[in-house]
This record gives structure tokens, sequence and C-alpha cells, in this order.
């Protein structure tokens, strides 16, 4: 036995700097239904790393403790943690007169506290996920989820079963694991008592703004991304590279630059004209989340600035969002899509589509899924597509998430066939359908003849200048050699390989 902890709040109150995002997490723990019932029994707070996520949990730890006779458990990925944040996020935030004093109160064989209203908190470690068995719980925190195993979070969860009990997890993102899938994307979804935010380190008010810049500029720009700018990437077999879709990416909201870019397309931002071209690329599912896309089309530019996506709902629902976006920026006169691209195999959707009081007369989209990514890669590389950050988050995301399934191989472990993943793919697939039913981008060769290629990667670049030089050399021993390119029976092979002959001369 040991006796209570003294690191506590002495005075039983908190000063703390307002974080919007931390106050909107503890506004919707606390929200009920008319019926006195919690509203939000699962909640996600995904912050950068030194977002202040554990201080929240703490705070949340120690207001459920007030509950009398209430038993709930803070989790974490070990031990050692358990002792050096949790444990000192709970008391730093629980009133002093709170606990019983001497070896009644803290129980450090048992990790467990007890309260004078009869409260108990547990201190768990799931380094094993064995461990998240227990009694029946009123409350669970779980801190950095992301190193805890989804085995223990499956094992945790029956315990908050009896009591309708409700769990909160604080966690840093790391790409798409099992804490994106059972909290964050839930509430994306709107599925009923799910509750999730992230925020970027630099909302904290307590952090060095300098030193966090000089951490940017000291690492890799992708890790970054998850670590500070608390986003959801994947960093290995992605379909879309990451800088691919980040530099079709407009933030007029935050950036000066981006502001003007749009504005050079769309004279009339944040307005758009009625009279405007918009096409919508839809995802329909019933095991899967409905996906749909509204693209503007400006000039040879699409942008992408609208979002759906939905589990679980009827027809008339996922119509009635629709129409929601079409009369976002125009109430009295609502977009009308030029088309609504479906995929073709969907044919009982476009039955009902097409049917009263709906009338959507849906265009059905070639299913060639290579086809398809290879249409958007290219989209995307001649700059023709775009996306607007805060009007499709989730697309942007899922662009970043959408990976080729590594498990498609045969017992001889030979690939079968390039296939992607079927996680994070429901706004890609309705861009893709959205793309396929488009004419092929045209490529501006100039005055020249010859496309400019100080637009592309400079790997791109190389490769292409590369296999135009072979070309040359080609082209060249065939005129030597009195090839008539008008009389294909002169035509014979040239032997060698004169591009990496070409290649290794210039590389001594």
């Amino acid at each position: 036995m040991a006796t209570t902890p003294t690191a506590t709040n002495e005075t039983g109150r908190l000063k703390r700097k307002f974080n919007p995002y931390q106050h909107a997490f503890h506004a919707a723990r606390r929200r009920r239904t008319a019926k006195g019932r919690r509203a939000f029994t699962r909640l996600g707070l995904f912050a950068g790393r030194r977002g202040g996520k554990t201080d929240a949990g703490g705070i949340a730890a120690a207001e459920e403790a007030g509950v009398p006779e209430s038993l709930g458990w803070c989790c974490a990925p070990s031990y050692p943690e358990l002792h050096d944040y949790v444990l000192p996020a709970v008391l730093q935030a629980m009133p002093r007169h709170w606990l019983i004093p001497g070896k009644d109160g803290y129980s450090a064989q048992h990790s467990e506290l007890r309260l004078r209203n009869g409260a108990r908190i547990g201190f768990r470690s799931l380094d094993d996920p064995e461990r998240g068995r227990g009694p029946g719980l009123d409350w669970a925190w779980i801190d950095e989820g992301r190193k805890i195993a989804q085995k223990a979070w499956d094992t945790l969860q029956p315990a908050l079963l009896d009591k309708r009990g409700v769990c909160w997890l604080t966690t840093s993102p790391n790409a798409f694991d099992w804490c994106y899938k059972r909290f964050w994307l839930p509430a994306q979804l709107g599925e009923p008592g799910y509750w999730a935010c992230k925020y970027k380190t630099a909302v904290n008010p307590a952090i060095d703004l300098d030193e966090l810049e000089h951490q940017r500029l000291s690492m890799d720009p992708k890790w970054f991304q998850q670590e500070y700018e608390a986003d959801f990437l994947s960093f290995a077999g992605t379909i879309y590279d990451y800088e691919e879709v980040e530099r079709q990416i407009l933030r007029p909201a935050s950036s000066a630059f981006d502001l003007a870019r749009i504005r050079k397309m769309v004279p009339e931002w944040p307005r758009i004209d009625s009279s405007r071209l918009v096409f919508f690329g839809l995802d329909p599912g019933s095991d899967h989340p409905f996906a749909g896309i509204l693209c503007l089309q400006i000039d040879e530019h699409l942008i992408a600035i609208g979002e759906h996506l939905r589990r679980n709902d009827t027809i008339a629902n996922h119509v009635a969002s629709f129409q929601r976006l079409l009369a976002r920026w125009n109430p009295d006169r609502p977009f009308e899509p030029e088309s609504w691209a479906i995929d073709r195999a969907a044919r009982q959707w476009q039955i009902e589509f097409q049917q009263a009081p709906f009338h959507i007369m849906t265009q059905a989209a070639p299913n060639d899924v290579i086809g398809g990514i290879n249409r958007v890669h290219k989209w995307l590389t001649l700059n023709r597509l775009w996306f607007v950050e805060d009007l499709v988050p989730r697309t942007i995301e899922q662009m970043h998430g959408y990976v080729w399934d590594e498990r498609n191989y045969d017992a001889m472990g030979r690939a079968i066939r390039e296939a992607p993943k079927k996680e994070n793919d429901d706004l890609p697939d309705a861009l893709r359908y959205l793309l396929m039913i488009q004419s092929e981008p045209e490529i501006d060769v100039g005055a020249s003849g010859v496309r400019d290629l100080k637009d592309f990667d400079e790997s791109v670049r190389w490769a292409v200048e590369r296999m135009r030089r072979c070309n040359a050399i080609e082209l060249e021993a065939a005129e030597a050699a009195g090839y008539d390119d008008e009389d294909p029976a002169q035509f014979h092979v040239i032997e060698g390989d004169i591009g990496m002959g070409e290649f290794y001369q210039e590389a001594a």
C-alpha cells in the first residue's frame, strides 16, 4: 500500500489558456440528450505533438470521477507512461480535498485511486491487450492510442457495455490505424454517439511558434505533417504521391497566395456564379459509405468544391445532401450538374436515381480501376485538378490514404494484379468516375510542338528528356540506314541498346 500522491490540485481551480478544440471536446463529453443520456459515448481528441491532449484527458477523468460511486479507468501504452503523464494529468486537475488521505487513498499495488465520494479510478497499462478485461466501467480514457494494439480496445470495449459507459481517446495520428477507423471515421460519417476533432500543435497557446518553425525546417515534411499538423497520412504504398496531391490543394482561407490563385480562375470567389458548369461523381454503396464529389469546371481545370460521405442512410437523404451542396452558393438558383457520373456496375442505383421524385439521370462511367487511377494521375500531373481544402477535407484525407493492396499475391508470393486496398477509397472512386466521363486532358505543346516540361517533377522531366534523346538517336540511325517511314516494308530493327549506351556515356 502507499500514501496518497501529493502532486494534486491544492486550490481546486484550474487556469488554462483557451484552446477552442479542447473546449469543444469537454462540451461534447458533457452534452446530454433530452432524456438525460449522453449525446456521445465515443470521443476522439486527435492533436499534434505537445498539443495538450493529455492535459485535456486528465481534466475529463477528474470531472467524471466527481460522480459518486463511479468506476473509471485511465489507460496508457505502458506503466512508465501512466506514471509520467497520465497520473500527473489526473492529479493536477483534481481538488486535493476529494482524495482520501493516507494508505486508503491510493494503492500502488492495484494502481487505484479512491475518492471520498466512493468513486474509484484505476490506472491500466494496455501493453498486454488482456489487461483490458475487467469489471463494468462508467468511463475509460485511452491516452496515446496510436501506441496501443487494436485488440486492447476490442478487449476493453465490452467493459463499457452494461453501464453505457463513455470512452475518450487522446492521441496523435498514426496513419490510418485503428484509432482512425474506430473513433475518427465513424464521427466523420455522423454515426450516432461518435464525436471527434483534430488540431495542430500550433493551436496550443503554450507552444513557442518560433521553435515549432525550427522543427518544421529540420524534419521530413510528411513526418511534420503527421506529428505536428495532426494529419492522417500513409507513408508507404500510396497510390497518389503525397506531394502530387499537396501541390494541387488550394487554401484560400489561410493563404493570400492561394486566394489570388483561385480568384484568377474564379474572379467572383468566394461566390460562384450559378451559370458555371459543375459535375457530380458518385460512388454509391450500402456496405460501405456512399460518396459524392462536386467539381467546378473552369476552362481546362476542375476544382473540387464539395463532398458527401455518409453510411447507412436512405437514398432520399443522400439526394437531399446533394441538393444542399448544389445550393450552397446560390440558394435561389442551385447548380444543375452537366452530368452525374456513377459506376457502370451500379445498375440498381441508376434506376432508383432516375425514378420520381429524384429524376437524376446518371451517366455510367467505365469501372476500369487502373485506367481510372491513371486518368486521375494525368489530371494531377498536368495541374488541371484542384482541391479546396476547407470544402473537401475528407477527399484530401482519403487521397493521401489511398494505398495499394499488399496482400494481392498468390501462394508463391507472386503479384496477381495491381489493385487498390478497399479502404479510404470511397471519395477517390467518386472522383475517378467523374474524370472517366470527361474528355482526356489535352497537353499544350506550344508553338515548338514540344511539351514544356518545366512544371514536371525533376525525376519525371529527366526521364522524358532522356527518352527524347534516345528517340532522336534512333531516328538519326534509321534515316542513315535509308528507312522510309512511308514504306513499312523497309522497316528494320536497329540493334544495340542505344539509350543505355548514351546514358552511360553521359554519366562517364
